[in-house]
């Protein structure tokens, strides 16, 4: 066999890489080809292992989502509030003062004032002393002051507290539904005495007086010695439709129906057709009777 010839023109020295298969004829077997190696197998895992680790993933995972759901119902409200509520577009919350609230698009935040009692002002004043007027209680004592609308709370309120003792009833801080005369979503605070319910605002960051409603269905007591107030030409909550209008018979008396109370009756002025009083009665004959004594409402001021 002659010297393999470099096709590629390789320096000297050059091997041919198949010079072991060149005298191979065709029936020859194939040289044998390196054994193939096996790769080692995997040690088996521990099923206890194994187990650890999934329990130990799963206990991670619900904690995750403990806290994401605690976050997302704790988050409108901060500690202190009174209220925690699901907020949706155009909603109201109130709050407790101090209290923080997490709104979105269109939503509306009212912060709630503390409520503390009002403290009895000195000298009490006879209940025969005390008259409703249109705009607020007259004191039929010349060293006393009238309790009008606009006074502050603590001195209005307080004259009640030590003309009538501890209030029977107090609301606290609220935002009105119109119930009392209050405009629908402004700060209220109706304090009770029996069937008469002091009403308190805040109109401009203090609190003042700003109306009453004697209501016979605003307390079962009606031994309270409030239920003796009457207004200044002395109608009292308990007369007839007959006395009502012989009162007033000087002024306009007139019936409507209430979208809430039902039959009503409206005191104005003759001459000028302004409201002086108005309130709920039980029927509009002779012989029924005058339930409620109101000023007129806050939100109409």
């Amino acid at each position: 066999m002659s010297d393999p010839q470099d096709p590629y023109a390789n320096p000297p020295g050059w091997t041919d890489p198949y010079e072991d298969l060149s005298g191979l004829s065709g029936n020859e077997p194939i040289p044998p080809m390196e054994p193939p190696t096996t790769p080692p197998a995997q040690p088996p895992g521990s099923p206890l292992l194994t187990g650890l680790i999934i329990g130990l993933l799963l206990v991670a995972l619900s904690v995750a989502v403990f806290q994401l759901l605690g976050n997302d119902e704790e988050g409108s409200t901060e500690a202190g509030a009174t209220t925690t509520t699901t907020l949706g577009e155009g909603v109201t919350t109130t709050t407790a003062d101090g209290a923080t609230t997490t709104t979105g698009p269109g939503e509306t935040t009212t912060t709630v004032p503390p409520a503390d009692a009002y403290p009895p002002v000195e000298p009490a004043i006879a209940v025969d002393d005390l008259k409703f007027k249109t705009d607020g209680i007259r004191v039929n004592d010349n060293d006393i002051a009238d309790i009008d609308f606009g006074t502050a709370a603590d001195t209005a309120i307080g004259r009640l507290v030590a003309s009538f003792g501890q209030s029977t009833k107090d609301t606290g801080w609220q935002s009105s539904t119109n119930q009392y005369g209050v405009c629908e979503g402004d700060l209220e605070r109706v304090v009770f005495f029996g069937p008469l319910a002091a009403i308190v605002t805040k109109p401009s960051g203090e609190e003042v007086f700003s109306g009453y409603r004697q209501d016979l269905t605003f307390s079962d007591d009606l031994s309270h010695e409030a239920s003796l107030l009457e207004s200044l030409s002395g109608l009292k909550i308990g007369d007839t439709i007959a006395d009502l209008q012989e009162i007033y018979s000087s002024q306009t008396v007139e019936f409507a129906t209430h979208p809430n109370l039902g039959d009503i009756y409206e005191v104005r002025s003759a001459s000028s057709g302004i409201l002086l009083l108005w309130g709920p009665v039980n029927g509009t004959t002779d012989s029924d009777r005058v339930v409620g004594i109101y000023a007129p409402d806050i939100c109409d001021q």
